[in-house]
Protein backbone atom coordinates (compact mmCIF):
# COMPACT_ATOMS: atom_id res chain seq x y z
CA UNK A 1 0.00 0.00 0.00
CA UNK A 2 2.78 2.47 0.84
CA UNK A 3 4.85 1.49 -2.31
CA UNK A 4 1.86 2.57 -4.24
CA UNK A 5 1.80 6.30 -2.28
CA UNK A 6 5.80 6.49 -2.97
CA UNK A 7 4.99 5.75 -6.73
CA UNK A 8 2.18 8.34 -6.93
CA UNK A 9 4.22 11.03 -5.20
CA UNK A 10 7.52 10.74 -6.89
CA UNK A 11 5.17 10.61 -10.23
CA UNK A 12 3.81 14.07 -8.78
CA UNK A 13 7.83 15.55 -8.87
CA UNK A 14 8.03 13.75 -12.04
CA UNK A 15 5.22 15.35 -13.67
CA UNK A 16 6.21 19.06 -11.52
CA UNK A 17 9.66 18.98 -13.09
CA UNK A 18 8.14 18.11 -16.69
CA UNK A 19 6.05 20.99 -16.11
CA UNK A 20 8.55 22.95 -15.50
CA UNK A 21 9.80 21.99 -18.78
CA UNK A 22 6.97 22.38 -20.35
CA UNK A 23 6.63 26.13 -19.07
CA UNK A 24 9.52 27.35 -20.63
CA UNK A 25 8.65 25.66 -23.71
CA UNK A 26 5.63 27.29 -24.05
CA UNK A 27 6.81 30.30 -22.98
CA UNK A 28 9.70 30.21 -25.68
CA UNK A 29 7.34 29.71 -27.59
CA UNK A 30 5.17 32.97 -26.86
CA UNK A 31 8.57 35.02 -27.17
CA UNK A 32 8.97 33.60 -30.98
CA UNK A 33 5.49 34.62 -31.74
CA UNK A 34 5.80 38.32 -30.35
CA UNK A 35 3.17 37.55 -27.69
CA UNK A 36 5.61 37.69 -24.80
CA UNK A 37 8.69 39.75 -24.58
CA UNK A 38 11.80 38.22 -24.05
CA UNK A 39 12.82 41.02 -21.20
CA UNK A 40 9.37 39.14 -19.11
CA UNK A 41 10.40 35.93 -19.67
CA UNK A 42 11.87 35.60 -15.74
CA UNK A 43 8.62 37.16 -15.17
CA UNK A 44 5.86 35.06 -16.82
CA UNK A 45 7.88 31.85 -16.13
CA UNK A 46 8.25 32.54 -12.21
CA UNK A 47 4.35 33.27 -12.29
CA UNK A 48 3.72 29.25 -14.09
CA UNK A 49 5.88 27.87 -12.15
CA UNK A 50 4.27 29.40 -8.69
CA UNK A 51 0.91 27.92 -9.89
CA UNK A 52 3.01 24.23 -10.23
CA UNK A 53 3.97 24.85 -6.55
CA UNK A 54 0.67 25.32 -5.36
CA UNK A 55 -0.57 22.62 -7.05
CA UNK A 56 2.31 20.56 -6.25
CA UNK A 57 1.41 21.93 -2.49
CA UNK A 58 -2.32 20.71 -3.35
CA UNK A 59 -1.44 17.61 -3.97
CA UNK A 60 1.18 16.88 -1.13
CA UNK A 61 -1.90 17.88 1.44
CA UNK A 62 -4.51 15.62 -0.49
CA UNK A 63 -2.28 12.48 -0.68
CA UNK A 64 -1.44 12.44 3.02
CA UNK A 65 -5.04 13.37 3.75
CA UNK A 66 -5.67 9.84 2.23
CA UNK A 67 -2.84 8.27 3.34
CA UNK A 68 -4.30 9.17 6.85
CA UNK A 69 -7.29 8.19 5.67
CA UNK A 70 -6.28 4.55 4.82
CA UNK A 71 -4.35 4.19 8.09
CA UNK A 72 -7.13 5.16 9.83
CA UNK A 73 -9.27 2.98 8.14
CA UNK A 74 -6.42 -0.23 8.41
CA UNK A 75 -5.84 0.48 12.21
CA UNK A 76 -10.20 -0.11 12.63
CA UNK A 77 -9.96 -3.15 10.62
CA UNK A 78 -7.14 -4.49 13.06
CA UNK A 79 -8.63 -3.30 16.19
CA UNK A 80 -12.20 -5.27 15.08
CA UNK A 81 -10.45 -8.09 13.88
CA UNK A 82 -8.20 -8.18 17.26
CA UNK A 83 -11.42 -8.01 19.53
CA UNK A 84 -12.60 -10.98 17.09
CA UNK A 85 -9.88 -12.76 18.15
CA UNK A 86 -10.20 -12.28 21.71
CA UNK A 87 -13.74 -13.49 21.70
CA UNK A 88 -12.92 -16.61 20.04
CA UNK A 89 -9.97 -16.95 21.97
CA UNK A 90 -11.95 -16.61 25.52
CA UNK A 91 -14.74 -18.95 23.53
CA UNK A 92 -11.93 -21.80 23.22
CA UNK A 93 -10.62 -21.16 26.92
CA UNK A 94 -13.97 -21.69 28.13
CA UNK A 95 -14.48 -25.18 25.99
CA UNK A 96 -11.32 -26.34 27.02
CA UNK A 97 -12.67 -25.67 31.26
CA UNK A 98 -15.52 -27.29 30.16
CA UNK A 99 -14.46 -30.27 28.54
CA UNK A 100 -11.92 -30.41 31.65
CA UNK A 101 -14.45 -29.75 33.98
CA UNK A 102 -16.86 -32.90 32.58
CA UNK A 103 -13.63 -35.61 32.24
CA UNK A 104 -12.97 -34.72 35.90
CA UNK A 105 -16.79 -35.75 36.65
CA UNK A 106 -16.68 -38.59 34.72
CA UNK A 107 -13.48 -40.26 36.00
CA UNK A 108 -14.69 -39.38 39.60
CA UNK A 109 -18.03 -41.46 38.93
CA UNK A 110 -16.10 -44.09 37.16
CA UNK A 111 -13.94 -44.21 40.89
CA UNK A 112 -17.05 -44.60 42.58
CA UNK A 113 -18.09 -47.64 40.90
Amino acid sequence: MFEILEKILLAGVGLANLTKEKAEKLVDTLIKKGQIKAKDKKAVLNRLLQGTKKLDKDLEKKMKQISEGILDRSQKQIDALNKKLAKISKALEAGKRKNRASETKKKAKAKKK
